[in-house]
């Protein structure tokens, strides 16, 4: 043991990425359906790990901090600034609720307990699984005036506290949104979701993510001129008439420029494109089909496409056809909606917001089109615009040293909160003007997901040597918190939304778990549902709620 912790502090990135590899690999077992997680497995692990007295550098977890909370609220900066609006006041309403519930119950106990505030933080951060108020809560530490081993105490308490009360409180959301929720209401989750389903204009059929309908696709055939009735009419008659599209024409052997008023002649060669039964009845029309394809290309293209055009938002899928007319005027099917990466239903009645990502398959060259219409090309790209994002980073730090006085306390942001404020801004510049900003979303996942576990694992080691005092002192009471701080938002917020919102028991369901930021929670709902309507409730309320709780974290450390 001497030798290992001689290595460890001799060389403190090895304890540092041990306990990530170890917690990651810890949070890859299953009990049932109930998974750990990398981010609590790598808490727990750094943790044990810590006991041996590892030194943290402070640089590093406040870089990996500003990495994760900057890329989150790049991501979802869009969402956030678009989901302030009407239509969504009352997910918005519940986010807000759920966060004030959130402080008065820390609040309370604190005082009933005698908590100091680091156990408050970490029991913000973990009974509502918002790990990033840990790292706002942390800075807030700093700025207290006190000494350096209260400040340590203070933090190895918040880490301690976070491990024990993470897991309670996602069990909590997980239990209670999939399993008590539809109880109380007397629900049935499976029978709501296709009653929902239904109203937004579904057919009764499921498929698995990536999967459409292959006849519902479009269709691209040939076919030679013939007959006498389409000698002498324009590709805009044809298009028109059947809503398909006249992609190529080709006379003979020689390729001929497709144009609204192009005239047919006898033996022209036209490859058309659109739903099957349109595509057969204008072949009908035009004469025979033909296998003879020379002089032709056929090239399609799959592109995933951000939803920008303000005339959108908030219109369904039916009315954006109807404004856009994507298949008739560009010959394109959407075939896959995702919001916050979250997958989302195509029924006719489903309401696009901007940021959503539509997935166009068609030609090329109309699929580039139809997207100019939409929005902007989420293209392929391992290219980072470093300009963008470095500026990014530096408006934030200089955010976070923004300090004004309360109560005699010099209050900031801190770089947790200057840097998300930041990442939101510029998120969401980025997706209003598409031009420039590149940051693909495998890296931001990648910044997220890193930077959080390098953190985590920061916290844990520092935290070690104060674990086991923490759990003498408070024992099994610290769990049971955890619960009760987790549980009582979800039941206000499920009455006030059932009853004085009136709102739709699935949707509410799925709110309830982005109003505690429990991703898991909603995975497990839309299994047990079999949809993924959970989805139009959890996306504003947790991108609502990621902000709301972010911040509390030190609004926690200054008041109780």
């Amino acid at each position: 043991m001497d030798q290992l912790r001689s290595l460890f502090q001799h060389s403190p990135l090895i304890p540092l990425f041990l306990s990530i590899a170890a917690g990651y690999w810890i949070g890859k077992f299953k009990i049932g359906k109930f998974q750990l997680g990398g981010l609590a497995g790598t808490l727990l692990a750094a943790v044990v790990i810590g006991q041996l007295g590892i030194p943290v550098n402070e640089q590093v977890k406040t870089l990996m901090f500003a990495l994760f909370i900057y890329a989150t609220g790049y991501v979802s900066g869009p969402q956030f600034f678009r989901s302030l609006n009407r239509k969504t006041f009352r997910q918005v309403q519940l986010a807000l609720i759920s966060a004030i519930v959130v402080f008065c119950l820390i609040f309370v106990v604190v005082k009933l307990m005698g908590f100091d505030k680091g156990t408050a933080a970490g029991l913000l951060a973990g009974a509502t699984t918002e790990s990033a108020s840990l790292g706002t809560a942390g800075e807030a530490m700093q700025h207290l005036g006190l000494e350096a081993d209260k400040v340590k105490t203070l933090e190895a308490n918040m880490g301690v506290t976070y491990a024990i009360t993470y897991l309670f409180g996602m069990m909590t959301v997980i239990i209670f949104a999939g399993r008590a929720a539809p109880r109380l209401m007397g629900i049935q989750l499976k029978t709501e979701a296709e009653k929902l389903e239904r109203e937004m204009g579904s057919t009764g059929t499921k498929l698995a993510p990536g999967q459409f309908d292959a006849f519902g696709a479009l269709t691209a055939r040939v076919y030679r001129v013939t007959n006498s009735e389409a000698v002498g009419m324009t590709v805009k008659d044809i298009e028109s008439r059947f809503e398909i599209k006249v992609e190529q024409a080709v006379d003979h052997v020689k390729r001929i420029e497709v144009t609204p008023d192009l005239t047919l002649q006898s033996g022209y060669r036209l490859a058309i494109q659109g739903d099957l039964d349109q595509v057969m009845q204008a072949g009908q029309l035009i004469g025979e089909e033909t296998a003879d394809i020379s002089s032709m290309e056929f090239i399609n293209e799959e592109r995933d496409v951000v939803v920008t055009r303000k005339q959108l938002h908030g219109k369904t899928l039916a009315q954006a056809k109807e404004m856009l007319h994507l298949r008739h005027r560009y010959g394109v099917q959407a075939t896959r909606l995702s919001r916050l990466d979250q997958e989302m239903e195509m029924y006719p009645h489903t309401e696009l917001h901007r940021g959503d990502v539509v997935r166009f398959v068609g030609s090329a060259e109309a699929v580039e089109k139809a997207s100019k219409e939409v929005g902007y090309s989420l293209v392929p790209s391992k290219t980072v615009d470093y300009v963008y994002f470095g500026l990014g980073a530096v408006v934030g730090f200089l955010l976070g040293l923004i300090s004004v006085s309360v109560a005699g306390l010099p209050v900031s942001l801190g770089t947790g909160g200057g840097c998300l404020i930041s990442g939101l801004i510029f998120g969401w510049l980025r997706a209003k003007y598409q031009t420039f900003g590149n940051l693909p979303a495998s890296t931001a996942q990648y910044l997220r997901d890193f930077g959080l576990a390098v953190f985590i694992a920061s916290v844990g080691l520092a935290a070690g040597p104060q674990a086991f005092s923490q759990i003498k002192q408070f024992g099994l009471v610290l769990p049971l918190i955890g619960l009760i701080v987790a549980l009582v938002p979800c039941l206000i917020v499920l009455f006030y939304g059932r009853f004085m919102l009136k709102m739709n028991p699935i949707v509410l369901c799925g709110a309830i778990t982005g109003n505690l930021t429990c991703t898991p929670a909603l995975n497990e709902l839309i299994d047990a549902s079999d949809s993924s309507t959970p989805v139009l409730g959890y996306t504003v309320t947790y991108t609502i709620s990621n902000v709301l709780l972010t911040f509390l974290g030190p609004i926690i450390v200054f008041v109780v």
